[in-house]
């Protein structure tokens, strides 16, 4: 028979979070449990020592290294005008939800649906899943 070995410990980093595991190969879903985060709604990813991050799909096994880092990113779903978008980035500018309506924020305006205010275009907004804009056409002056 032979001797019964304890994994030493390793120290981990999730969203800013210390975790301490004994096991050191596990599945990207498993890490996010961990932290507290469905893998139904979040993403992880491995944050390089460049700051780079590098997305780890949910069944993929990590090998982990002591002083890992990771974020936990929720994929954030909304519409602007109705048509549906996906990102990771939970704050932007306004103009740059403009351009990815593909619209010129010269012409147009962002507002978060049952706000009575339209966004400036160097304004940071911050997204919600779920979240619905509408974006409306700048009307010209008279000459």
């Amino acid at each position: 028979m032979s001797p019964i070995t304890t994994p030493s410990p390793l120290s981990i980093v999730i969203n800013d979070a210390a975790y301490t595991v004994h096991d050191s190969d596990q599945e990207a879903a498993a890490l996010l449990r961990l932290a507290g985060r469905d893998p139904k709604d979040f993403d992880l990813f491995l944050v390089k020592k460049n700051g780079v991050e590098v997305k780890i799909r949910d069944g993929q096994i990590i090998n982990l290294e002591h002083g890992d880092r990771f974020v936990a990113r929720q994929n954030l779903r909304f519409t602007i005008d109705g048509e549906s978008f996906r990102s990771y980035d939970d704050d932007q500018a306004a103009s740059a939800l403009l351009r990815l309506a593909g619209l010129d924020p010269a012409a147009f305006d962002l507002a978060r649906v049952g706000s009575p205010t339209s966004f400036p275009d160097d304004e940071i907004v911050t997204i919600v899943d779920g979240d619905e804009f509408v974006t409306v056409k700048h009307v010209g002056g008279v000459a």
